[in-house]
């Protein structure tokens, strides 16, 4: 239950408000009537964030903190380009697969931000599987959440006249910005 509890935190942690901001940046274009897709990209992003902790938790990846630090805000920054490109008659249809794999790769990215920290909160002879799925089970609680919430606020937007390309255009120039200038506070050169 620890670990269950260690990922809704993760999420809803402002510490850590690179994960919210991705998410964001993920779903800019997404209201209630997206929950779907939205959770699917949300566990798309915990399947790679899971990889890279479990290949940590086991010793065969070594991030470079540096680095990883540095690609965490360029992930968004991507995302947040990416999403723009979205056309209005695109819309809420389907997510590309191209979308799924960039997020599933950008999870990977994040997991190894992350990785250090969940390995320090193991407790000795605990294994791995089961606290790193108990984890995941967290993370995606809290993402939902958010998620949930962000598009509740979408839905009242649009009902109140806001258009769906006015609400991804602000989201993805707000997340962008945002991850421009941790990448360029974090920058390794």
């Amino acid at each position: 239950m620890k670990e269950v509890l260690m990922g809704i935190e993760h999420i809803a942690d402002l510490q850590g408000y690179d994960h919210m901001l991705f998410l964001l940046a993920l779903v800019a274009w997404a209201s209630l009537g997206d929950v779907l897709r939205v959770l699917l990209l949300a566990t798309a992003f915990t399947l790679g964030h899971t990889l890279t902790l479990l290949l940590a938790g086991m010793g065969w990846a070594h991030p470079f903190g540096g680095w990883i630090e540095f690609l965490i805000p360029v992930t968004i920054f991507c995302t947040a380009l990416w999403n723009l490109r979205r056309t209005a008659e695109q819309g809420s249809r389907r997510v590309n697969r191209v979308t799924y794999a960039m997020t599933i790769v950008f999870g990977l990215v994040h997991g190894l931000g992350f990785s250090r920290f969940f390995r320090m909160m193991q407790d000795e002879g605990d294994g791995l599987v089961l606290p790193l799925l108990r984890f995941n089970v967290g993370v995606e609680i809290g993402q939902a959440a958010l998620l949930l919430g962000f598009l509740a606020m979408a839905s009242l937007l649009r009902a109140i006249g806001v258009r769906q390309r006015e609400q991804q255009v602000f989201v993805c120039a707000a997340t962008g910005a945002v991850a421009l200038l941790m990448a360029l506070e974090r920058s390794p050169f």
